[in-house]
């Protein structure tokens, strides 16, 4: 981790993953009353003794992880004595490689570094630092291209979030087949995957950045449940008093590309994961499912010229009732997504 030295902390952006220890001189070896606030909330006000005539603040970026991630933009603080000290941080779960500003200025909150296939009735969603206009150039069968403002959705002074779904670049008589959104000097590709697979689960994560992102698994979708029966004798009658229910779904990305599958590995990191409804061909948000907790992943890649990625995981329903009903849906045994092959 770097070192930085609190008169040279103003005015700088850092991600909480890569926000470096912060020094502060001493003065004649007395304590020094330190507070470091983040958005106007105080975190830490202690008086801290120099060692060898230095006072220093290391693991930063774990101590404002959680209230940086209530906003993804934070206004960081720190005073000492006389000394005064402001910067921004931005909420990240990640080791960029590059300096918090470049990636503000120039990237989408994603993982993602490439191309990425949807298809369409798909939802989806752009994050981005800043109020940026992004433009969506979509390209056509017949070689003809058309360009859009994508529509924010939300997001607040500080970020944007935009939609760019592929259904709202539809235009009669052309058959879509990419497109590619630009906001600033940000760019993400799009590539139509023409054949519309099904897809069960779509699984809305919330990412490294701190902000939502899908994913539509087009594998084998199983669901088997675990019963554990607590049974005792009552009244001369063997009874079951209380059973247990594990509901488990075992999911299937199918095949991604490289880009991809390093962006879906970032679904297992993800604390907080819920299963998308799809009602009336629209697909919801995370307020309309259930939320999931992932309970087995496997992301085995290799290096072998031949070899497409596919992850395979579980996960179950965070709450205690498993015995979840679908009542837009009758007969259906697995969640309501775009997969109707057990309708």
């Amino acid at each position: 981790m770097s070192t930085i030295n609190l008169s040279t902390l103003n005015g700088k952006i850092y991600f909480t993953s890569g926000m470096p220890d912060v020094t502060i001189p001493g003065t004649d070896g007395t304590p020094q009353l330190v507070t470091v606030t983040c958005d106007g909330e105080q975190l830490l006000q202690e008086s801290l003794w120099p060692i060898n005539n230095v006072i220093t603040l290391s693991d930063l970026g774990e101590l404002l992880e959680p209230y940086a991630r209530k906003q993804l933009v934070s206004s960081v603080s720190i005073s000492a004595g006389n000394s005064t000290s402001a910067c921004t941080v931005l909420y990240s779960m990640v080791d960029v490689g590059i300096s918090a500003q470049e990636f503000y200025n120039g990237y989408f909150l994603s993982i993602l570094m490439g191309t990425k296939i949807t298809a369409a009735g798909r939802r989806e969603l752009l994050w981005y630092y800043g109020n940026d206009e992004a433009i969506v150039r979509a390209v056509y069968s017949d070689g003809s291209l058309v360009a859009f403002a994508a529509t924010v959705v939300g997001g607040t002074s500080q970020y944007t979030c935009i939609d760019v779904s592929p259904d709202n670049f539809v235009t009669s008589g052309k058959q879509l087949v990419e497109y590619g959104v630009t906001a600033g000097s940000r760019h993400q590709l799009f590539e139509m995957d023409l054949s519309e697979p099904d897809c069960a689960p779509i699984l809305e994560f919330y990412n490294s950045f701190g902000v939502w992102e899908y994913i539509y698994c087009t594998g084998t979708h199983q669901v088997g449940s675990d019963f554990k029966r607590s049974q005792a004798r009552i009244g001369g009658r063997l009874r079951n008093y209380k059973i247990e229910e594990t509901r488990t779904f075992k999911a299937d990305t199918g095949f991604l590309n490289t880009a991809m599958a390093n962006w879906a590995e970032d679904l297992f990191r993800s604390d907080e994961v819920y299963v998308v409804n799809v009602v009336n061909g629209i697909v919801q948000d995370a307020n309309g499912g259930k939320e999931v907790v992932l309970s087995d992943s496997k992301s085995d890649r290799t290096n072998e010229d031949e070899h497409m990625p596919r992850f395979t995981f579980s996960y179950q329903y965070a709450q205690r009732i498993q015995n979840v009903l679908q009542m837009d849906r009758v007969g259906r045994i697995f969640d309501n997504t775009f997969d109707h092959t057990f309708n």
